[in-house]
């Protein structure tokens, strides 16, 4: 949730106005997390008449859509190209990947991810991904609309209307504690200053509406499970059909019962038996199945990697199927970006105090790559071609490393310069000249005497 205002952020007022409209906000983004995990509507739907059956199955493709796109884009870590090694470090004692993938999947379901920074026990440099639902970002009124504080809100355990509230400014954090029921909110202790130079959160945003990958679709997952779920009542019904006995109006239930039991039905005269079913037109539901999901892959930006047509089945066809995919993944790719280099401001910011030679952030360059499964024929002929360059000295020795062998350019500096010694170590080993010399020095030695 994105608050702009022209206040001052420590105003009581403010804080609990910006708390009461997140809210308000907050059934949203909880249906979206539903229908993330399969709690959708579906298994809200009653029978007037409790006999009917009443399957309620979920197909769900909302989190196949947030999946998908979530794994396609960060499912490959992040490359850190010239990054200083306490950086790198850092990032891996925070787990950095995971929290990557954490935020782009927030994306995705609500519309947004939060990353929060702070310091542990150890004084550490440490951020996280943060529940959407718990994150307000208050920008301010310019047309930059730079953040000027961020405030997380979480309900308290043992109080019905209580909520914990920690507001982030870019000098300091102070913690509250919040009686919505009076509206009442108390500072607890003081505020805290802190050394990240700036508003220590990160908004992720999936575009400017703030809405999920599937969100467009919910109306369609919900027609799909209904669909699905109705047919699985026919067929119940079916198995459950009626039997009509027409000329036996005589029949009680000690004869249903007795035929049940053996099994067996005699007719005379122009009595008969026949069983009454609905009449389903399975060819119809089919296509409506189809044409509900192909619709939902379409709008959810996944591809239908089981029907690839014309295209065969080469790893050429798969991209090209994946193109409404590399589309989304994009424009995903630019906010995750910024997010990145905002990250690698603020924890320079930190490594600066100790450390004012680090550099600047900006020279570390991210490096993404889809998480593409090739083909096995498909990257053969993509790393001989790749050698066929480097053969060709097209191609650097530290790129192909990088790009074939899934070294960092440090990691394959240091491979390439492990091959040199070897083979300085090897030359010395085998020169037929080296005793030839020695030779000749000792025989020297001898006329001289």
């Amino acid at each position: 949730m994105i608050i702009k205002t022209d206040k001052p952020l420590a105003d009581n007022a403010f804080i609990i106005n910006a708390v009461r409209k997140k809210l308000d906000d907050i059934h949203r983004l909880k249906r979206l997390h539903n229908y993330y995990i399969g709690k959708q509507d579906i298994l809200l739907r009653t029978q007037n008449d409790r006999d009917k059956p009443n399957n309620r199955i979920v197909v769900n493709y909302c989190r196949s859509i947030a999946d998908i796109l979530t794994s396609y884009l960060v499912g490959v870590p992040v490359k850190y190209y010239d990054a200083p090694q306490e950086i790198l470090d850092n990032l891996s004692y925070n787990d950095n990947d995971d929290e990557t993938q954490s935020v782009v999947l927030h994306m995705n379901v609500f519309g947004f991810g939060a990353e929060l920074f702070y310091t542990d026990e150890d004084s550490m440099p440490r951020f996280a991904a943060i529940d959407p639902r718990e994150s307000i970002f208050i920008i301010d009124d310019t047309i930059e609309e730079k953040l000027i504080g961020f405030i997380r809100v979480y309900p308290k355990i043992d109080e019905k209307e209580g909520y914990n509230v920690t507001l982030y400014t870019g000098g300091n954090y102070t913690q509250y504690s919040l009686s919505l029921s009076v509206g009442e909110l108390k500072a607890v202790g003081k505020a805290v200053p802190h050394h990240w130079g700036d508003v220590p959160a990160i908004m992720y945003p999936n575009n400017r509406e703030l809405m999920g990958a599937f969100e467009n679709v919910m109306s369609l997952q919900d027609a799909l499970n209904k669909l699905v779920s109705d047919e699985i009542n026919d067929w119940e019904a079916f198995v459950d059909a009626y039997l009509v006995l027409t000329g036996l109006q005589a029949t009680q239930q000690d004869d249903i019962a007795r035929m049940k039991k053996d099994r067996v039905l005699l007719l005379d005269g122009e009595a008969s038996a026949q069983w009454l079913i609905k009449q389903v037109d399975n060819t119809h539901i089919k296509e409506l199945k189809e044409t509900i999901t192909n619709k939902i892959r379409e709008l959810g930006n996944i591809p239908n990697i089981e029907d690839l047509g014309s295209f065969g089945s080469s790893g050429v066809a798969i991209k090209f199927k994946l193109l409404p995919t590399e589309i989304q993944a994009s424009r995903q790719e630019r906010t995750v970006y910024k997010g990145i280099q905002r990250k690698l401001e603020l924890l320079y910011n930190i490594f600066r105090l100790k450390n004012n030679a680090l550099g600047d952030y900006t020279e570390v360059k991210p490096k993404f790559e889809r998480n593409f499964i090739m083909l096995a024929d498909d990257k053969a002929n993509e790393k001989n071609i790749d050698m066929n360059l480097f053969a060709s000295g097209l191609m650097s020795d530290i790129t192909f490393l990088v790009k074939h062998e899934g070294m960092t350019p440090e990691e394959a500096k240091e491979e390439l310069k492990k091959v040199a010694e070897m083979k300085e170590k090897s030359l010395e080993s085998y020169n037929p000249y080296k005793n030839a010399f020695a030779k000749e020095s000792i025989n020297e030695e001898d006329k001289n005497e």
